[in-house]
């Protein structure tokens, strides 16, 4: 653990105490159902622990219900935009194009966040700080945050996950020699490494828009970092998914769909029957 500490807090000290040179882009869509309901509060919650840290967000809603809507567009941290035709895979570009035009009006040479807005967990200062520390010393263009623990993840997602990773591990071998958590969905990233979330054109455009991206950059040469964070699901997102069968089948459907898309040809040949 000292090891790991003395890596990533490396010349701290000289660093900025702030986060105006980062970031965070993240996409939200939520109804009026009790699961919607919860993971908005969530979405909530995290974007109130980035206007405590002082960090600017870009959200691209797909059309969300009022209430939710009228609490983000109470925030000043928060730059909103409702683009209820984009698909997943669009919106997520759309969130991160915004952020480096704000960055380039701003004046300043930002690193971005993409995160789930549900992860509130993630946003605190030792997590982000450990992350963007790594950009700011150019040694990466993108991070992958690892999860020091899974034990807090529903059952089925943590299994999936855990297999997922596993299966790409051949394409991902050579990107670093900690372990690479591809499946888990926040990536921090420069500008140079921006460009590879901004320019992809995946066949299936959804979940794979925010983990394909990071194989095409390390085989364009760009340089892939893995930085542990320490990271909890809420009690009650956890014991929600646990009964939740809609999710359940939408995580069965993103490790097939996903490993498509990555070349994996069991599963291209599975979705092409």
């Amino acid at each position: 653990m000292e090891s790991e500490k003395s890596y990533f807090q490396a010349e701290q000290k000289e660093q900025p105490r702030n986060f105006e040179d980062l970031e965070i882009v993240t996409t939200t869509f939520y109804k009026e159902d009790p699961t919607s309901r919860l993971r908005s509060q969530l979405a909530i919650d995290m974007l109130e622990a980035t206007n405590r840290l002082g960090i600017n967000v870009v959200v691209v809603d797909g059309g969300s219900n009022e209430e939710f809507l009228r609490k983000v567009q109470n925030l000043e941290n928060v730059t909103l935009r409702i683009e209820p035709k984009s698909s997943m895979g669009e919106s997520r570009r759309q969130a991160i194009e915004t952020a480096v035009n704000l960055s380039v009006e701003r004046g300043i040479d930002s690193n971005y966040l993409w995160m789930e807005p549900e992860k509130v967990g993630l946003v605190t200062e030792d997590n982000l700080r450990n992350m963007i520390d790594v950009l700011r010393q150019n040694r990466a263009d993108i991070i992958v945050p690892c999860r020091r623990s899974k034990e807090t993840m529903p059952r089925m997602q943590r299994w999936i996950e855990n297999r997922a990773n596993k299966r790409v591990k051949d394409k991902i071998a050579d990107i670093t020699n900690e372990e690479l958590d591809l499946w888990f969905g926040p990536k921090m990233f420069n500008r140079a490494g921006a460009e590879y979330f901004l320019n992809y054109k995946g066949k299936l455009d959804k979940w794979d828009s925010i983990i394909k991206p990071v194989v095409d950059a390390h085989q364009g040469g760009k340089i892939i970092a893995s930085v542990p964070v320490d990271f909890e699901y809420t009690v009650k997102e956890r014991e929600n998914e646990e009964v939740d069968r809609e999710l359940k089948k939408k995580r069965i459907t993103q490790y097939s769909q996903i490993l498509a898309e990555m070349g994996d040809k069991f599963w291209q040949e599975k979705i092409k029957k």
